[in-house]
């Protein structure tokens, strides 16, 4: 039950009671009240501002931000450093001394800002807290004399502070709120929601904050969701899912996923997710097949609305809109988990997988820098080129593969170019067992995360895997042109580990590596 359904009924239950039986109700919310909530349930009842209350003495505050910001007080460290397991593996760590006890200010001081919130003192309260948030603190390192900057945040997490963050962020965003004019809210708000503090809070968190309701709640929310619909960003994408499931539920948050889709495709997934969750099928394959034809055909999200889409059209025996979605899942998301798929559909297979994969080497190969910064909803599909050279393997084009890895000359180093993927691929597929064998997994485990897959999904592969070769042909003259290279390949590169180890291990290890030499060939290609 979310905040709005609450107290819809709270105040259908006040209307309802007479003045004797709210008092009961309240001296009974007293009655269970724990200790540390007390004070709070008290200043609840206090009618106007400052009614039995003394003000908070904050002029020693401004001085007090004013001596950090000049850097009149500061925070000392020394630096060393932490070594891992061995030399290479280390880290530099410091210690941090607060002689100034500036800990102990802050603590004061967001205690009084606190305190002005629940007096109703709202724009006081949100200077406070804007001021001490938003403050840069000096640190002095005593042996190198070298000067830096930490954040609030900085603070805490370095255990030079103890502060509930989450606790501060929620107050001071209801404070900024109730200080603010109606239509500055969004973007103010907003701004508060950016502080690391803020990361994971819900704006429905703020409506039990602090001593009275929050003003024009439902006015604020239309303009919140209007913000938000336009403002860039997955933070923005949060709050607006958030937003529509409080002031309409699910029906809302499809009617704006329409209007907002080409800023906040998010929305469109939530919503497939949450009926699929509630097993309303039905609307979730027509939202999704929806959300795909309108989104563009590049962005890595409309791949996982196919997802949920296909698992909503399988629950129907929607067989041709599950082979729909698969097919959609890889124009949008081109990964060879995507491709190998293509090959479990009933109509036009072959031809589709070959169309697939020549749209896959098309695609622009560029990197991805997967920060915090980057407004992942967005994200468009694109193909490394080993991953393109992946898939041309299993569009059998063996010739083509088995060509550019000729051109291959060391036989070291395998795990940073192609062929330590494309030797292993050739040897499982030219073994004649239907199963894969026990050195066949020990292979595929040597490689099957630089194909996309992690340990959660690498059955995943094995399944899909054995799929495919049962759909791809090898003619008598391939498997043995194949076989001879493979052969000579692994030779070689066995013969290149025993070199380069018995230059550093003792005799011993080159004996054992020269038996396993005169015998892998047979062993890797036994069936």
């Amino acid at each position: 039950m979310n905040y709005k359904e609450f107290m819809e009924i709270v105040n259908k239950k006040l209307t309802s009671m007479s003045d004797s039986e709210k008092d009961s109700w309240i001296y009974n919310l007293a009655r269970v009240t724990k200790e540390d909530k007390r004070i709070a349930f008290l200043n609840f009842t206090i009618d106007q501002p400052g009614e039995h209350l003394i003000t908070p003495d904050v002029e020693w505050i401004g001085a007090f931000c004013e001596d950090i910001e000049s850097g009149e007080i500061y925070f000392e460290c020394t630096g060393y450093e932490v070594y891992g397991e061995n030399y290479w593996d280390s880290d530099f760590k410091y210690d941090y001394f607060d002689e100034f006890k500036i800990g102990n200010d802050l603590l004061r001081a967001f205690q009084q800002a606190e305190e002005l919130l629940y007096q109703k003192n709202y724009i006081q309260a949100a200077k406070l807290y804007e001021s001490l948030c938003m403050m840069v603190f000096q640190t002095n390192e005593r042996d190198a004399g070298e000067w830096d900057e930490l954040e609030l945040e900085d603070l805490v997490e370095e255990n030079i502070v103890e502060l509930d963050l989450n606790h501060i962020a929620k107050h001071a965003i209801y404070a900024k709120y109730q200080a603010t004019e109606g239509k500055r809210r969004p973007a103010a708000l907003f701004n508060y929601f950016t502080w690391k503090m803020s990361t994971n809070l819900r704006m429905e968190e703020i409506f039990i904050i602090g001593p009275e309701a929050l003003a024009d709640l439902d006015l604020f929310m239309e303009d919140w969701i209007s913000f938000l619909g336009n403002k860039q960003g997955d933070l923005a994408g949060k709050l607006l899912i958030e937003a529509c499931m409080y002031q309409g539920g699910i029906h809302r948050l499809c009617e704006t996923a329409k209007v907002v889709s080409a800023t906040h495709p998010i929305l469109y997934k939530y919503a497939c997710e949450h009926l699929l969750n509630q097993n309303q099928v039905i609307e979730c394959e027509k939202l999704g097949l929806e959300a795909m034809q309108q989104l563009p055909k590049n962005l890595i999200i409309r791949a996982e609305i196919a997802d949920l889409t296909a698992k909503a059209a399988n629950s129907l025996d929607h067989h041709e809109t599950v082979e729909k979605c698969y097919v959609a899942a890889f124009y949008s998301d081109s990964s060879l988990s995507n491709y190998l798929r293509l090959f479990q559909l009933t109509e036009g297979g072959r031809e589709i997988t070959s169309q697939a994969a020549k749209y896959a080497k098309t695609l622009p190969e560029q990197k991805i820098d997967y920060d915090y910064r980057v407004n992942r909803q967005l994200l468009t599909n694109n193909l490394s080129k080993e991953q393109k050279e992946v898939i041309a393997f299993f569009n059998a084009e063996f010739e083509t593969v088995y060509e550019d890895c000729k051109k291959e000359t060391t036989k070291l180093g395998w795990s940073n170019s192609f062929i330590g993927i494309a030797v292993p691929l050739f040897i499982l597929a030219l073994n004649k067992n239907s199963e894969i064998t026990k050195a066949g997994q020990q292979l595929i485990n040597g490689f099957v995360h630089r194909l996309g897959y992690t340990n959660s999904n690498r059955d995943c592969f094995l399944d899909q895997f054995l799929t495919w070769k049962e759909k791809i042909d090898l003619s008598a003259e391939q498997y043995e042109k194949y076989i001879q290279w493979l052969s000579k390949v692994v030779d070689q590169r066995t013969e290149a580990v025993i070199t380069t180890l018995c230059l550093t291990n003792s005799k011993f290890l080159y004996n054992i590596l020269s038996v396993a030499k005169k015998s892998k060939s047979k062993f890797i290609f036994c069936s």
